[in-house]
């Protein structure tokens, strides 16, 4: 009998200090700091929570992890589905190869392997395989299947919308931060691949495959940080044969027209990443414990950009904003260009072909009494709706979190009662409405009905308009 009780090994990867797991890593010394290792290959496992496995044929929402395609588990602390499968539905979450062994095009070193980039991807569709033949024996329905996914996980969400057939695989999605836009370019997966080798002097196939895996992981590591796109080595790619075209142009010629979807993104995306910085400035705009900004918009790309949009982003942004300050233009054109406006686009493109698409916009905060003095306060990051979304409510990893979790008085349990409930309505009817849930119309072109998740829900009529209409000229593709 297979034991089924306890969580398996994390894919190998340096562990994310914003990560957290049931089980510690080993401790490794990579380019001259100690850091937290995972390299055990026999990972790739899935986890179920079901309110009981009988024979009623529940809907089975299937989560797909986050982690910029090279950290993350299905087995975090924050993506425990017990919560969430108290709703009467199945919840799967599963791991997938991360990293070079998940994410490395090696076409152009062997021909063998041509479309390794993907391997990942495979692992997701053998996961979603897996739970689709297997969803009546724990009291699933394997003909209503919701995928959704955060950050990377998003990104795979809009992947999946770009294989052949979707609908054969999953009847609806959720696609929470990351769309077309984090997927890669042949171009750009190959230059990765290309950086990776070159840094572990991986000049041929028989060194890779002799390397053990922590030295894969640690010609990983110097690539990610020596590397010119650095965060952006890894992700899906346009191979032509799993994801069959730019994921964009296939979900406006209907490649998914059978899924419905909801998509969205947090207000202020791009300040997740202050969390690493000592004082909590965006890396992006600001310099920082890691040095010099490094700008999400190259100087050649935003030329690039402003011709096509026809005016000057910076212009245009203190135009809209009020605001003189760069550093904050800056900001809130990153939040727009990288996740807010890509998730719209995601569902305009999706619309025509299925009505039933729905858009949401996450605005919720800690309240700044709960920050401490002196502390910038840094909105509704990346990654903040989660505990939402899965009834988690650890917010210790953003300032002010812990006092705010440990206060008994917030009014965090109402919003993820309402999110969960909005989720879960979805993955059962297809529609997210239902008791306790703010009313959520269909996303259209006439009014942009988008739910604003925050302290008092409620759907709003195109917010942010003057800068959502920045962005209408840009199509959002793959890098």
């Amino acid at each position: 009998m297979l034991d089924a009780a306890t969580y398996k090994p994390n894919c190998p990867q340096v562990k994310d200090p914003m990560e957290e797991y049931p089980s510690p890593g080993r401790a490794e010394t990579m380019g001259g700091e100690v850091v937290e290792v995972y390299d055990n290959e026999d990972c790739l496992y899935l986890n179920v929570w079901t309110p009981a496995a009988d024979q009623k044929k529940r809907p089975v929402m299937v989560f797909i992890h986050g982690g910029a395609f090279i950290v993350g588990s299905a087995s975090s602390d924050f993506y425990n589905g017990k919560k969430l499968a108290n709703h009467d539905v199945v919840v799967v979450t599963f791991n997938y190869r991360l990293g070079l062994l998940g994410f490395m095009e090696l076409g152009n070193l062997d021909n063998n392997y041509n479309g390794s980039g993907n391997n990942g991807l495979r692992d997701q569709i053998a996961a979603i395989q897996w739970v689709k033949r297997n969803a009546s024996a724990f009291g699933g329905d394997p003909e209503n299947i919701t995928i959704f996914g955060e950050s990377a996980g998003s990104a795979s969400v809009t992947a999946l919308l770009a294989t052949e057939k979707p609908a054969n695989l999953f009847k609806r999605a959720i696609a929470q931060s990351g769309a077309a836009n984090i997927i890669h370019s042949p171009e750009i997966a190959q230059q990765a691949s290309k950086d990776i080798l070159a840094t572990g002097n991986f000049d041929t196939m028989d060194k890779l495959i002799q390397s053990s895996t922590l030295q894969l992981l640690n010609a990983q590591q110097n690539a990610y940080v020596q590397s010119e796109i650095g965060d952006r080595l890894f992700a899906p790619f346009v191979d032509g044969k799993i994801i069959k075209d730019n994921p964009n142009t296939l979900i406006r010629a209907g490649n998914a027209k059978d899924i419905s979807l909801i998509a969205g993104a947090n207000q202020n995306e791009m300040n997740y990443w202050s969390l690493y910085d000592s004082k909590l400035r965006n890396m992006f705009t600001d310099e920082t414990d890691f040095g010099p900004a490094a700008p999400l918009i190259a100087d050649e790309h935003r030329k690039m950009l402003e011709d096509k949009l026809q005016g000057k982003l910076d212009d245009k942004y203190s135009f809209i904003m009020k605001e003189t300050n760069l550093s904050k233009l800056r900001q809130a054109q990153n939040d727009d260009f990288v996740m807010i406006q890509p998730m719209r686009k995601m569902v305009e493109y999706q619309l025509p072909h299925n009505s039933n698409v729905y858009l949401y916009r996450f605005k919720w905060k800690i309240p700044g009494k709960y920050l401490p003095a002196g502390t910038p306060d840094l909105g509704a990051v990346h990654a903040l709706e989660i505990p939402f979304v899965f009834g988690n409510l650890d917010f210790s990893w953003v300032p002010g979190g812990r006092k705010y979790s440990e206060d008994p008085n917030t009014n965090a349990k109402k919003l993820s009662e309402q999110m969960m409930a909005a989720w879960t309505n979805f993955a059962r009817t297809g529609n997210p409405n239902g008791s306790g849930v703010p009313e959520w119309p269909e996303y259209d072109l006439t009014n942009r009905r988008t739910m604003i998740w925050d302290d008092i829900s409620s759907s709003a009529i195109d917010p942010d308009s003057d800068r959502r209409k920045i962005w209408e000229q840009e199509d959002f593709n793959p890098l």
